[in-house]
């Protein structure tokens, strides 16, 4: 099947001035952000800009397609602090409009997150990236300093296996003796493993990367590794998986330095 590629702003990383930026930013919200007059008054101040891809979510699932994806917005100030807002767009309404939302905490663009996330039909993706009260990984990949503590569901682990691997378009999918491992699973669990992005002309490019860990029968784990980017000619947003982490960063690495 094939999708209509989501719309996207052209204008979300050419703009000439912080100021500009902040005032097109504030814009596409369309209502107004919870953001106060005193947090405004400081980034009209600020000297730099930058704009990061910090997720990119989407559903391949027969029927529409549902997409989200979060950015984060830096404004460098003269005093040398980093204040940040974090932006919200999706197209889960009723109405298919490519939404944009803006917040100035972590928190309630969690809660945002996941309130959209439910949408898509279920929240596996949002427990990957954690509690809000966690902290959020590093915008850029690097490798865990504490292991997080894996959370298995108990229901449907082949179901999610099919889907998995039915969604991604790598011709170097796993093996069948891997498939057949993780089709026995009792138990799943996601977690966000990093991600990487940069400019490419007038656009964020990047992807980012899941681990799908599977508790097999004997009590054995076994992890699949999903890189979700939109680094393709069509800028059409894709899925990949493989059986080693390793192999799977070194993949998104390379298409992500030969645009």
């Amino acid at each position: 099947m094939t999708y209509p590629e989501p719309t996207m702003p052209r204008d979300d990383f050419n703009d000439r001035t912080p100021s500009d930026h902040l005032d097109g930013l504030l814009a596409r919200a369309g209502r107004p952000a919870p953001v106060t007059a005193a947090l405004l008054a400081r980034l009209r101040t600020a000297i730099v800009h930058r704009t990061e891809l910090v997720s990119n979510r989407y559903s391949r699932e027969p029927g529409r397609l549902l997409s989200r994806r979060t950015l984060r917005h830096d404004f460098l100030l003269p005093d040398g602090t980093t204040p940040v807002l974090w932006e919200l767009e999706h197209d889960t309404g009723p109405r298919e409009h490519l939404v944009h939302e803006v917040f100035a905490d972590e928190p309630a663009l969690l809660s945002a997150e996941l309130a959209v996330d439910i949408r898509f039909g279920d929240l596996e993706h949002s427990r990957a990236l954690g509690d809000p009260q966690e902290s959020r990984p590093d915008l850029h990949f690097a490798p865990s300093v504490t292991r997080r503590r894996r959370r298995y569901e108990a229901a449907n682990s082949a179901d999610h296996a099919v889907r998995l691997l039915r969604r991604a378009v790598n011709p170097d999918l796993p093996g069948e003796t891997v498939r057949l491992r993780v089709l026995s699973a009792v138990g799943h669990d996601i977690a966000f493993a990093g991600n990487n992005s940069r400019m490419i002309e007038e656009r964020c490019a990047g992807w980012t990367l899941y681990e799908h860990a599977f508790l097999l029968p004997g009590g054995e784990e076994i992890s699949l590794w999903e890189v979700d980017h939109s680094m393709t000619p069509d800028r059409h947003p894709v899925c990949e998986v493989y059986d080693r982490r390793d192999t799977a960063r070194d993949s998104a690495e390379r298409r992500l330095e030969s645009l």
